[in-house]
């Protein structure tokens, strides 16, 4: 039976170590916890449909991993009785006028021919957002798509080891750099893959999230994710808790430690959406967020017994699982949703 090294341990190793082990393959996951590892620094929404992005390989892995999440979820929580913070509330996306939001709505729900999952598409009014979200601005119209939801990166990240564990899996936590290749080396090491490969190029950014908190405030119900304009989202993390995110910096450091302009930014976007309501920051969580040609991941080996994942970017913890099942079966000889080779470009 075919053994598996996966170095690097973050959402796309602990996936497929998670599924390889499941399906009764020796797997052992090296990981050295390196500061700033993009899972635990992402505002988790699994939402890919309403995405502006035209790279249809890119689309299919999104959609098939939105598809494939509430089995995935359902059967990991099971088995380890871990919550993943997975939830199902619905996504609320913001625009800056009626005519935009027309435009995105006739987008969105064109594509639940092929996506039934994401539910219902309806265009609100900028009351009908502040009905559904009551701290919400009442700014912007919206389109609200029932089949949005969240995940806690770090609670996925904590619930695949304890599945690995479970189906007798081994997570060791240090540095690994194999030097005799018996097997398949699969190497998942994001942002730090230049010390390991250089083909595929992995460059990365710097992500910022602000957790805050309401204060003097008494939310009574779980809100839907919001995709606010551009680039921000926000997400609820517990009550009258949230996150809101995302700057982006394109970087060679590897440098993790919060910037002051970034904590300010990002609060001044919080108070923009929150305007009624007083705010406390928290904390800020900084990820380095791995990307290849195109902001497309790339899947496949780069020599004999050498495979690589790498490059899930924004996506991540929407994509991980599905990549998980996909490889774990392309490797084990097994039958794919997906076609791989669209991943393989190097």
């Amino acid at each position: 039976m075919s053994t598996f090294t996966i170095i690097g341990g973050g959402i796309a190793g602990a996936s497929i170590a998670y599924h390889l082990v499941k399906s009764g393959y020796p797997v052992t996951v090296y990981d050295r916890l390196d500061k700033g590892q993009a899972t635990s620094a992402s505002a988790g929404i699994i939402c890919p449909w309403v995405s502006q992005r035209r790279n249809q390989k890119w689309y299919r892995l999104v959609r098939e991993g939105a598809r494939y999440y509430p089995h995935f979820i359902k059967q990991l929580e099971g088995i380890t009785q871990l919550s993943t913070g997975y939830r199902k509330n619905g996504a609320i996306c913001l625009f800056k006028d009626n005519h935009i939001q027309q435009l995105a709505y006739d987008r969105i729900s064109a594509k639940q021919v092929d996506a039934p999952e994401m539910g219902k598409v309806i265009k609100m009014t900028k009351q009908q957002v502040k009905a559904m979200h009551p701290y919400l601005t009442d700014s912007y119209p919206a389109v609200f798509v029932e089949g949005g939801g969240q995940v806690n990166g770090e609670k996925l990240l904590s619930a695949l080891k304890a599945g690995i564990r479970h189906y007798g899996g081994q997570w060791l936590e240090q540095a690994k750099k194999p030097t005799e290749i018996e097997d398949t080396v699969i190497y998942t090491a994001g942002a730090w893959s230049r010390e390991h490969y250089q083909q595929p190029n992995i460059k990365h950014q710097r992500a910022e999230l602000l957790h805050f908190k309401f204060l003097a405030a008494d939310q009574q119900a779980e809100t839907p994710v919001v995709m606010g304009l551009g680039p921000m989202y926000i997400v609820e993390t517990e009550k009258n808790n949230f996150a809101i995110g995302t700057t982006h910096e394109d970087t060679d450091a590897f440098n993790s430690d919060p910037s002051r302009e970034g904590q300010h930014y990002l609060y001044d976007q919080a108070t923009r959406y929150f305007p009624d309501t007083r705010i406390e920051n928290q904390t800020v969580a900084v990820g380095l967020r791995p990307f290849t040609r195109d902001s497309l991941p790339y899947i496949g080996y780069v020599k004999d017994n050498n495979f690589v994942v790498n490059g899930l970017g924004s996506s991540g913890l929407t994509a991980a699982p599905v990549i998980g099942r996909e490889v774990a079966n392309y490797l084990t000889g097994r039958e794919t949703v997906l076609d791989l080779n669209d991943y393989a470009y190097f």
